[in-house]
């Protein structure tokens, strides 16, 4: 049988095709009709900023209090698999690989720098009017830790645990899908309402990260043109994104322990050498007491920005909190199986810690670092970052500011676009694992040919986006695509909290008995003993 014979047999066609012609359609009217797409867009934005930002705000919210019961209570023993089995991976290894998924997909060295200045010369409307000097800095920081803090992160890890719950504990595939068993039980997911959900998840998680390609390649020609003056045409591009193409298909062919993993220990080295020289060569006190007082803004005022909205400064709550809110949720379905994929004996608590807490304590530090340097070269007139700002755009501003702060400029900014080069490899390697599993019906090892497939598929699209300008149209499409990606991900929070609540005392029970007979006696008792008091699912 051929590789390709291999590959039809493995894939579901409703769930790739179907996805795959969704994906095609949208791409074709961005690029035939860009500015008419635009311009109803813009409308669309306006209108469901208008009328749903509440459900952005309460779903985060509620996932983020899910989580801590979760992280703090008796739901955190329950193990992802048998009671006695090893992790697949070290945690260490564990937390850079979801850390580098989830945060190379938003994108974080390139917000970090730039974010905390555009809150500073426009204030959040929780703030109020315009805050100055040290007020503004520290409010302006701790916003942009808010949109990449624990919150950012809550519906990847929802989906996390729905899909590894149910792939460990119920021996279910690793789709989206999963999140109707609850509802519909588990027999009932392979029909035609679990093949809508995950190819509805597909499609929103690629348009989500087709916007994280564009602004990746972005960044990248912004550090070329910026430091060595490399004015980079249509071609160029087209070669670059054929070049991060091709790195990712010899990451493909190593696998997880070898591709993936390679290149998220790769990120995180480049992070903390470009945080650590922002930090020796910055003005450390200065970001030490910059960072204290944000992060005490942060734990004081995160029920108060977590749900605040007006609708007189709707247009702000658009390009911002709710716009981010809707981006990280694009991201939840393939952030989640990929979660789900590496967790194979963690326990829900670990996979929380990881998804939350350990990402937030990264990415803390680079904000400060970052932010809080481009906050003090700007207010102490050392360089005028908001200028790069208005003359270049966001993607020029991170360069700008280790050219200004470092010496060795050239040096670092080489760095920051390894860097961009290593999270855009990362963010694809690991959206087209998630992909190909989710159009493989779930297959936890999909064939590499399938790999390849979505990411030729990323990179073509990207490509036709690029040349076309619709890349900032896509992004308008971002909140839009951010609806049914947040009723997802409210499917995924009701029906984990229904499940645990109905199945957790006895898998409670199981961790008390390390002894694998017992516990698989305890296992197989499950339904009965469920059935006594709660309906199950089986």
């Amino acid at each position: 049988m051929s590789l390709v014979q291999q590959a039809l047999e493995e894939t579901d066609s409703a769930i790739f095709f179907g996805s795959l012609s969704l994906i095609l359609a949208i791409t074709a009217v961005i690029i035939v009709w860009p500015d008419a797409t635009a311009t109803q867009l813009a409308t669309i934005n306006a209108y469901v900023v208008s009328n749903f930002s509440w459900l952005f705000l309460w779903l985060v919210f509620l996932s983020f209090v899910f989580l801590m019961y979760v992280l703090l209570g008796p739901w955190g023993n329950i193990r992802l698999g048998d009671p006695d089995e090893e992790p697949a991976f070290s945690y260490p290894g564990y937390l850079v690989m979801i850390f580098t998924a989830g945060l190379s997909s938003g994108g974080l060295e390139y917000w970090g720098p730039v974010e905390p200045l555009v809150h500073y010369q426009t204030a959040p409307p929780f703030v109020g009017s315009s805050p100055e000097g040290w007020a503004g800095m520290v409010s302006a920081l701790q916003y942009a830790i808010f949109h990449y803090g624990t919150s950012a992160w809550a519906g990847y890890v929802v989906f996390g645990i729905a899909v590894s719950y149910f792939a460990y504990r119920k021996d279910m595939p690793f789709r989206p899908a999963v999140i109707l068993a609850p509802f519909v039980g588990t027999d009932n997911v392979d029909g035609w309402m679990g093949k809508a959900v995950d190819t509805l998840a597909v499609v929103v998680s690629v348009s989500g990260i087709t916007i994280s390609f564009g602004l990746g390649v972005d960044q990248f020609f912004a550090g070329l043109a910026y430091n060595w003056g490399v004015q980079v045409g249509a071609l160029g591009e087209v070669l670059f994104i054929l070049l991060i193409t091709g790195l990712f298909l010899l990451s493909v062919t190593a696998g997880i322990q070898e591709g993936i993993q390679r290149f998220a220990n790769l990120n995180v080295v480049l992070l903390l050498v470009l945080m650590t020289a922002a930090l020796a060569f910055g003005p450390l006190s200065f970001l030490l007491n910059l960072g204290t007082q944000a992060l005490q803004g942060y734990v004081t005022d995160f029920v108060g920005m977590s749900l605040y909205f007006t609708p007189e400064a709707s247009g702000w709550f658009g390009s911002w909190t709710v716009f981010f809110w809707a981006w990280w949720l694009t991201f939840a379905p393939m952030v989640g199986v990929f979660m789900a994929r590496i967790s194979r004996g963690r326990t829900l608590r670990q996979l929380v810690f990881a998804g939350i807490l350990g990402s937030f304590a990264l990415t803390v530090p680079w904000y400060v670092a970052t932010g809080g340097s481009a906050l003090w070269l700007q207010t102490t007139g050392q360089a005028d970052l908001l200028a790069v700002y208005s003359d270049v755009g966001l993607a020029g501003v991170s360069f700008a500011l280790f050219d200004q702060l470092l010496p060795f400029a050239d040096l670092f900014s080489a760095i920051l676009l390894g860097l961009v080069l290593s999270f855009l490899i990362t963010t694809l390697d690991s959206a087209t694992f998630s992909f190909s599993m989710i159009a493989n019906e779930g297959e936890p090892s999909p064939s590499t040919l399938n790999r390849i497939t979505w990411g030729l598929v990323l990179g073509f699209l990207t490509i036709a986006l690029t040349l076309a300008g619709g890349i900032s149209v896509l992004r308008s499409f971002t909140v839009l695509a951010g609806i049914p990606a947040a009723i997802l991900c409210l499917i995924a929070l009701v029906g984990m909290v229904v499940q645990l609540e109905r199945h957790a005392p006895v898998l409670l029970d199981e961790s008390q008995y390390p002894d694998t007979d017992i516990a698989s006696s305890v296992r197989r008792k499950l339904p009965d003993r469920v059935a006594e008091n709660q309906p199950t699912d089986d």
